[in-house]
Protein backbone atom coordinates (compact mmCIF):
# COMPACT_ATOMS: atom_id res chain seq x y z
CA UNK A 1 0.00 0.00 0.00
CA UNK A 2 2.80 2.34 0.89
CA UNK A 3 4.47 1.49 -2.43
CA UNK A 4 1.34 2.47 -4.37
CA UNK A 5 0.99 5.72 -2.41
CA UNK A 6 4.63 6.64 -3.15
CA UNK A 7 4.17 6.01 -6.87
CA UNK A 8 1.00 8.13 -6.90
CA UNK A 9 2.76 11.02 -5.12
CA UNK A 10 5.62 10.97 -7.60
CA UNK A 11 3.12 11.02 -10.50
CA UNK A 12 1.27 14.04 -9.05
CA UNK A 13 4.53 15.93 -8.49
CA UNK A 14 5.55 15.22 -12.09
CA UNK A 15 2.29 16.63 -13.40
CA UNK A 16 2.72 19.75 -11.26
CA UNK A 17 6.28 20.33 -12.46
CA UNK A 18 5.25 19.85 -16.09
CA UNK A 19 2.41 22.34 -15.67
CA UNK A 20 4.74 24.92 -14.12
CA UNK A 21 7.26 24.46 -16.94
CA UNK A 22 4.57 25.01 -19.58
CA UNK A 23 3.27 28.07 -17.73
CA UNK A 24 6.74 29.60 -17.54
CA UNK A 25 7.33 28.87 -21.24
CA UNK A 26 3.99 30.50 -22.10
CA UNK A 27 4.78 33.58 -20.02
CA UNK A 28 8.20 33.84 -21.65
CA UNK A 29 6.58 33.58 -25.07
CA UNK A 30 4.11 36.31 -24.18
CA UNK A 31 6.95 38.64 -23.09
CA UNK A 32 9.03 38.00 -26.24
CA UNK A 33 11.53 40.83 -26.69
CA UNK A 34 11.91 42.35 -30.18
CA UNK A 35 15.41 43.26 -31.35
CA UNK A 36 15.66 46.61 -33.15
CA UNK A 37 18.20 49.08 -34.48
CA UNK A 38 17.96 52.76 -33.65
CA UNK A 39 19.30 56.12 -34.76
CA UNK A 40 19.47 59.46 -32.94
CA UNK A 41 17.22 62.32 -33.95
CA UNK A 42 19.20 65.13 -35.62
CA UNK A 43 18.72 68.88 -35.41
CA UNK A 44 19.88 70.72 -38.52
CA UNK A 45 18.91 72.30 -41.82
CA UNK A 46 17.06 70.70 -44.69
CA UNK A 47 16.38 71.99 -48.19
CA UNK A 48 13.36 71.73 -50.43
CA UNK A 49 14.63 71.61 -54.00
CA UNK A 50 12.77 71.34 -57.28
CA UNK A 51 14.30 69.57 -60.26
CA UNK A 52 14.11 70.38 -63.98
CA UNK A 53 15.67 68.94 -67.13
CA UNK A 54 18.44 70.89 -68.86
CA UNK A 55 20.95 70.35 -71.64
CA UNK A 56 24.40 71.64 -72.47
CA UNK A 57 24.93 74.15 -75.28
CA UNK A 58 28.03 75.84 -76.65
CA UNK A 59 27.44 79.56 -76.36
CA UNK A 60 30.11 80.66 -78.85
CA UNK A 61 30.35 78.99 -82.25
CA UNK A 62 32.68 80.33 -84.93
CA UNK A 63 31.80 79.61 -88.54
CA UNK A 64 34.81 78.96 -90.78
CA UNK A 65 34.11 79.84 -94.43
CA UNK A 66 36.07 79.58 -97.65
CA UNK A 67 37.68 82.91 -98.57
CA UNK A 68 37.66 82.03 -102.29
CA UNK A 69 36.07 79.66 -104.75
CA UNK A 70 38.28 76.66 -105.40
CA UNK A 71 39.21 73.10 -104.57
CA UNK A 72 39.91 71.76 -101.09
CA UNK A 73 43.53 70.69 -101.58
CA UNK A 74 44.09 69.64 -97.98
CA UNK A 75 42.11 69.24 -94.75
CA UNK A 76 43.79 68.57 -91.41
CA UNK A 77 40.85 68.12 -89.00
CA UNK A 78 38.11 65.64 -88.18
CA UNK A 79 34.67 66.03 -86.69
CA UNK A 80 34.80 66.36 -82.89
CA UNK A 81 38.53 67.08 -82.85
CA UNK A 82 39.97 69.77 -80.56
CA UNK A 83 41.87 72.57 -82.29
CA UNK A 84 44.02 75.50 -81.20
CA UNK A 85 43.72 79.10 -82.28
CA UNK A 86 45.78 79.64 -85.46
CA UNK A 87 45.92 75.92 -86.31
CA UNK A 88 45.80 75.07 -90.01
CA UNK A 89 42.42 73.63 -90.96
CA UNK A 90 42.21 73.68 -94.77
CA UNK A 91 44.16 74.58 -97.89
CA UNK A 92 42.05 75.93 -100.78
CA UNK A 93 43.42 75.74 -104.31
CA UNK A 94 42.24 78.22 -106.93
CA UNK A 95 40.96 77.00 -110.28
CA UNK A 96 43.90 78.69 -112.00
CA UNK A 97 46.46 76.95 -109.79
CA UNK A 98 44.80 73.60 -110.35
CA UNK A 99 44.90 74.19 -114.10
CA UNK A 100 48.66 74.80 -113.85
CA UNK A 101 49.41 71.75 -111.65
CA UNK A 102 51.57 70.25 -114.38
CA UNK A 103 53.80 73.32 -114.31
CA UNK A 104 55.94 74.61 -111.49
CA UNK A 105 53.48 77.20 -110.19
CA UNK A 106 54.71 77.00 -106.57
CA UNK A 107 52.34 78.09 -103.80
CA UNK A 108 50.69 80.80 -105.83
CA UNK A 109 46.94 80.25 -105.68
CA UNK A 110 47.05 78.13 -102.46
CA UNK A 111 45.06 79.76 -99.67
CA UNK A 112 45.45 78.49 -96.12
CA UNK A 113 42.51 78.63 -93.70
CA UNK A 114 43.31 78.76 -89.97
CA UNK A 115 41.16 78.27 -86.87
CA UNK A 116 39.91 81.62 -85.53
CA UNK A 117 39.83 80.31 -81.94
CA UNK A 118 40.52 77.30 -79.75
CA UNK A 119 37.68 74.82 -79.43
CA UNK A 120 36.07 71.73 -80.89
CA UNK A 121 34.99 71.02 -84.46
CA UNK A 122 31.22 70.77 -83.86
CA UNK A 123 30.21 70.65 -87.54
CA UNK A 124 32.29 69.62 -90.56
CA UNK A 125 30.83 70.26 -94.01
CA UNK A 126 33.80 68.94 -95.98
CA UNK A 127 34.26 65.18 -95.83
CA UNK A 128 37.32 64.77 -98.02
CA UNK A 129 39.89 66.78 -99.96
CA UNK A 130 39.24 67.47 -103.64
CA UNK A 131 35.79 68.97 -103.14
CA UNK A 132 34.95 72.22 -104.89
CA UNK A 133 33.63 75.04 -102.68
CA UNK A 134 32.27 78.47 -103.47
CA UNK A 135 33.49 81.68 -101.91
CA UNK A 136 31.80 82.14 -98.55
CA UNK A 137 30.76 78.47 -98.29
CA UNK A 138 30.80 76.98 -94.79
CA UNK A 139 33.71 74.63 -94.20
CA UNK A 140 33.27 73.84 -90.50
CA UNK A 141 32.25 75.31 -87.15
CA UNK A 142 34.62 75.71 -84.19
CA UNK A 143 32.71 75.71 -80.90
CA UNK A 144 34.49 77.19 -77.88
CA UNK A 145 34.22 74.35 -75.37
CA UNK A 146 35.24 76.68 -72.53
CA UNK A 147 31.98 78.56 -73.10
CA UNK A 148 29.68 75.60 -72.44
CA UNK A 149 26.40 76.48 -70.73
CA UNK A 150 23.43 74.55 -69.41
CA UNK A 151 20.18 75.66 -71.01
CA UNK A 152 17.12 75.40 -68.78
CA UNK A 153 13.56 76.11 -69.92
CA UNK A 154 12.07 77.19 -66.60
CA UNK A 155 8.27 77.43 -66.14
CA UNK A 156 7.59 81.11 -65.52
CA UNK A 157 5.76 80.37 -62.25
CA UNK A 158 9.18 79.61 -60.72
CA UNK A 159 10.79 82.78 -62.07
CA UNK A 160 11.06 84.29 -58.59
CA UNK A 161 13.43 81.50 -57.49
CA UNK A 162 16.26 82.49 -59.80
CA UNK A 163 18.26 85.58 -60.64
CA UNK A 164 21.73 86.23 -62.06
CA UNK A 165 24.26 84.67 -59.70
CA UNK A 166 21.86 82.15 -58.12
CA UNK A 167 23.63 78.87 -57.28
CA UNK A 168 22.03 75.58 -58.30
CA UNK A 169 23.03 71.91 -58.44
CA UNK A 170 23.69 70.10 -61.73
CA UNK A 171 23.29 66.31 -61.71
CA UNK A 172 24.69 63.98 -64.36
CA UNK A 173 24.09 60.79 -62.39
CA UNK A 174 23.84 59.44 -58.88
CA UNK A 175 27.57 59.91 -58.31
CA UNK A 176 28.20 63.03 -60.43
CA UNK A 177 27.00 66.35 -59.04
CA UNK A 178 28.50 69.83 -59.28
CA UNK A 179 27.41 73.40 -58.78
CA UNK A 180 26.33 75.89 -61.38
CA UNK A 181 25.58 79.62 -61.38
CA UNK A 182 22.79 81.36 -63.26
CA UNK A 183 24.63 83.29 -65.98
CA UNK A 184 21.80 84.89 -67.93
CA UNK A 185 18.00 85.02 -67.93
CA UNK A 186 16.56 85.72 -71.35
CA UNK A 187 13.86 88.43 -71.28
CA UNK A 188 11.35 86.49 -73.38
CA UNK A 189 8.92 83.66 -72.64
CA UNK A 190 7.98 80.85 -75.00
CA UNK A 191 4.41 81.56 -76.05
CA UNK A 192 3.34 77.92 -76.32
CA UNK A 193 4.53 76.47 -73.01
CA UNK A 194 5.18 79.66 -70.99
CA UNK A 195 8.79 78.81 -70.13
CA UNK A 196 11.70 81.20 -69.82
CA UNK A 197 15.17 80.26 -71.03
CA UNK A 198 17.88 80.29 -68.36
CA UNK A 199 21.61 79.87 -69.05
CA UNK A 200 23.66 78.31 -66.24
CA UNK A 201 27.47 78.29 -66.02
CA UNK A 202 28.68 74.87 -64.75
CA UNK A 203 31.60 74.78 -62.31
CA UNK A 204 33.44 71.59 -63.22
CA UNK A 205 36.71 70.52 -64.81
CA UNK A 206 34.85 67.75 -66.66
CA UNK A 207 34.64 68.20 -70.44
CA UNK A 208 30.92 68.47 -71.21
CA UNK A 209 29.77 67.69 -74.77
CA UNK A 210 26.99 69.66 -76.38
CA UNK A 211 23.37 68.45 -76.07
CA UNK A 212 24.10 66.46 -72.91
CA UNK A 213 20.94 65.99 -70.79
CA UNK A 214 21.22 66.59 -67.06
CA UNK A 215 19.06 67.54 -64.09
CA UNK A 216 19.04 71.03 -62.57
CA UNK A 217 18.08 71.39 -58.90
CA UNK A 218 16.98 74.83 -57.68
CA UNK A 219 16.51 75.68 -54.02
CA UNK A 220 12.88 76.49 -53.17
CA UNK A 221 12.92 76.70 -49.35
CA UNK A 222 15.38 75.97 -46.53
CA UNK A 223 14.50 75.25 -42.89
CA UNK A 224 17.10 75.65 -40.14
CA UNK A 225 17.24 73.88 -36.75
CA UNK A 226 14.64 71.36 -37.83
CA UNK A 227 14.01 67.96 -36.24
CA UNK A 228 15.35 65.46 -38.77
CA UNK A 229 14.60 61.74 -38.81
CA UNK A 230 15.98 59.01 -41.13
CA UNK A 231 13.45 57.97 -43.79
CA UNK A 232 13.70 54.35 -42.57
CA UNK A 233 12.17 55.37 -39.23
CA UNK A 234 8.92 56.75 -40.69
CA UNK A 235 5.86 54.50 -40.30
CA UNK A 236 2.51 55.14 -42.01
CA UNK A 237 -0.97 53.72 -42.47
CA UNK A 238 -2.26 52.06 -45.64
CA UNK A 239 -3.51 55.34 -47.12
CA UNK A 240 -0.32 57.19 -46.14
CA UNK A 241 -2.26 59.91 -44.36
CA UNK A 242 -0.99 59.30 -40.83
CA UNK A 243 2.70 59.11 -39.90
CA UNK A 244 4.57 58.15 -36.76
CA UNK A 245 7.89 56.93 -35.41
CA UNK A 246 8.75 54.49 -32.62
CA UNK A 247 10.85 56.21 -29.96
CA UNK A 248 12.91 54.02 -27.64
CA UNK A 249 12.72 55.00 -23.95
CA UNK A 250 15.28 53.81 -21.40
CA UNK A 251 16.82 51.68 -24.13
CA UNK A 252 14.06 49.04 -23.75
CA UNK A 253 10.57 50.41 -24.42
CA UNK A 254 9.20 51.49 -27.84
CA UNK A 255 6.70 54.36 -27.70
CA UNK A 256 4.58 55.47 -30.66
CA UNK A 257 5.09 59.17 -31.47
CA UNK A 258 2.80 60.77 -34.13
CA UNK A 259 4.49 63.28 -36.46
CA UNK A 260 3.65 65.62 -39.31
CA UNK A 261 6.02 65.41 -42.27
CA UNK A 262 7.68 68.58 -43.52
CA UNK A 263 10.49 68.83 -46.05
CA UNK A 264 12.03 65.50 -47.06
CA UNK A 265 14.88 64.30 -49.23
CA UNK A 266 16.42 60.95 -50.13
CA UNK A 267 17.76 60.35 -46.61
CA UNK A 268 16.02 62.55 -44.05
CA UNK A 269 12.49 63.73 -43.21
CA UNK A 270 11.59 66.86 -41.26
CA UNK A 271 9.34 65.89 -38.33
CA UNK A 272 6.92 68.64 -37.32
CA UNK A 273 4.91 68.78 -34.07
CA UNK A 274 6.66 65.70 -32.71
CA UNK A 275 8.21 66.94 -29.47
CA UNK A 276 11.35 64.92 -30.27
CA UNK A 277 14.80 66.18 -29.24
CA UNK A 278 18.33 65.38 -30.38
CA UNK A 279 18.74 63.08 -27.36
CA UNK A 280 15.92 60.79 -28.49
CA UNK A 281 16.42 57.52 -30.35
CA UNK A 282 14.01 56.25 -33.00
CA UNK A 283 13.82 52.75 -34.46
CA UNK A 284 15.14 52.49 -38.03
CA UNK A 285 15.00 48.70 -38.34
CA UNK A 286 12.42 46.39 -36.76
CA UNK A 287 9.63 48.93 -36.14
CA UNK A 288 7.16 47.48 -38.66
CA UNK A 289 4.11 46.07 -36.89
CA UNK A 290 5.22 47.10 -33.39
CA UNK A 291 2.50 48.12 -30.96
CA UNK A 292 2.79 51.05 -28.61
CA UNK A 293 4.78 50.31 -25.41
CA UNK A 294 6.48 47.20 -26.83
CA UNK A 295 9.51 45.86 -24.97
CA UNK A 296 12.53 45.93 -27.30
CA UNK A 297 16.21 45.17 -27.25
CA UNK A 298 18.49 47.62 -29.04
CA UNK A 299 21.34 46.06 -31.02
CA UNK A 300 24.22 47.74 -32.81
Amino acid sequence: MRHITLIFSIFVMGLALNSCTKKEAKEEEQTHIVTVKTSHVQIGEIDNKISFNGKTVYLKKNLVVSPISGYVRKMTVKFGESVKKGQLLFEIQTKENKALESTDSGNMGIIKVFSPTSGVISTLNITASGAYVLEGASLCTVAESTEVMVQLNLPFEFNSLVKAGTTCTLILGEDTKFNGTVYQILPTVDEANQTQQILIKPHTSKQLPENLNLAVEILKTRHNRSCLIPREAIMTNETQTIFWVMKVVDNKLAIKVPITKGIENDKMVEALNSGLTKNDQVIVEGAYGLNDSTVVKVIK
